[in-house]
């Protein structure tokens, strides 16, 4: 993995709590949507509840 530059870490340590809060906030969201797009053209035959119920499952279980 590479480390972020050093560029990216002055910016972040620029950011206020609430800028950083909302810069993963919408990351979390991006990950979920690309989550549910990638379920969607693995199992093109499940309902949009069938998706949700397994992108739940699947943050559910996540680890890091």
């Amino acid at each position: 993995m590479d480390l972020p530059s050093p560029m990216q870490t002055a910016a972040w340590r620029k950011m206020s709590p609430s800028e950083k809060y909302q810069l993963l906030a919408a990351t979390i969201v991006k990950a979920r949507e690309l989550k549910r797009v990638g379920l969607r053209l693995r199992f093109p035959q499940d309902t949009p509840e069938q998706i949700e119920s397994k992108l739940a499952r699947i943050w559910l279980h996540a680890r890091p």
